[in-house]
């Protein structure tokens, strides 16, 4: 596997004064459209979707595929094919991931060249697409726990509850807060507090399925979306969830304490919004709460809703 970064530019005025006929001859043409292309967006699957059909017009590639340990991308485009090529793209030192070309011919020399002058292309335009993404992904963390914030639940619970509409599948809301959490930071300390959101958070993401997500909402409230999930199951994830909670002990190095957490759920109805659902899971969280906390209500076993 070669490693490629910008410096690695090969000349391509070599390869016409070599080539047997005039398809070479569209190289520069093809390698400066490529170089604008790539500037041309954000998104690294739809940049390595570009750097693939111009590669196409060079030597004909099956597919390309980008994999990054370290940001959990696997990202494939095209088709699989027998022969290959390895490049580990880096600037600066800073890996970007490893890309292997796929074609179904084995590769000639003159098409390592044309190759790795594309992939010179893209090394820079690759670099910002990470860094955009990571830019999003931290707006979207909430820097204590984590987990997912307010803001990324927000938009991912108006996706899933578009989803489950579309696909008549049940959708259950949680909603959760840590008991007398201000009794905590009082006794213990705001350190011992953080702590404590921290092990919640964690707690709550290992006990659920693949499918569903945790998110921080903010202060000691926590949300949960259990997809394809109607509230007699979900109630039972609930319960599940604030038996752990209840059983585990945080230390802060001197001293440990116990806490609990009361649960509020609502199934989504067939026309209710995002702010409805929301606000139904909430009065049943605050009724929990009013009830003598360390529990889980069902909205639809409250009087009047």
């Amino acid at each position: 596997m070669q490693s490629i970064s910008p410096s690695n530019s090969a000349n391509l005025r070599l390869l016409s004064q070599q080539a047997v006929d005039d398809t070479i001859t569209d190289v520069d043409s093809i390698l400066s459209s490529l170089a604008m292309l790539l500037q041309s967006t954000l998104d690294t699957r739809q940049l390595l979707q570009l750097f693939h059909q111009q590669l196409y017009k060079l030597i004909g590639n099956d597919g390309i595929r980008l994999q990054n340990p370290d940001r959990q991308l696997d990202i494939r485009i095209g088709n699989q094919a027998r022969h290959s090529c390895h490049y580990q793209l880096e600037i600066d030192a800073q890996s970007l991931g490893k890309l292997s070309i796929v074609r179904s011919q084995r590769l000639s020399e003159t098409d390592i060249l044309l190759i790795e002058e594309a992939l010179c292309k893209v090394v820079y335009p690759l670099r910002n697409c990470l860094q955009y993404q990571d830019a999003l992904a931290s707006a979207m963390t909430d820097k204590l726990t984590g987990m997912p914030n307010r803001q990324a639940f927000d938009q991912h619970l108006d996706r899933e509850i578009d989803l489950a509409r579309r696909l008549q599948l049940p959708l259950t809301l949680v909603v959760i807060d840590v008991d007398h959490f201000k009794s905590i930071n009082d006794a213990y300390g705001h350190n011992s507090g953080d702590r404590a959101l921290t092990l919640i958070g964690q707690t709550l993401a290992s006990c659920l399925r693949r499918s569903d997500i945790a998110f921080r909402y903010g202060g000691e409230e926590f949300a949960v979306i259990l997809s394809h999930s109607d509230a007699e199951k979900s109630i039972a994830v609930a319960d599940r969830l604030r038996q752990n909670i209840s059983e585990l002990t945080c230390h802060d190095g001197l001293r440990s304490f116990s806490m609990t957490i009361s649960i509020g759920l609502a199934q989504m109805t067939s026309e209710e919004n995002t702010f409805q659902l929301f606000d139904r899971a909430d009065r049943a969280l605050y009724h929990a709460k009013a009830q003598g906390r360390n529990q889980v209500v069902n909205a639809a076993d409250i009087a009047g809703f």
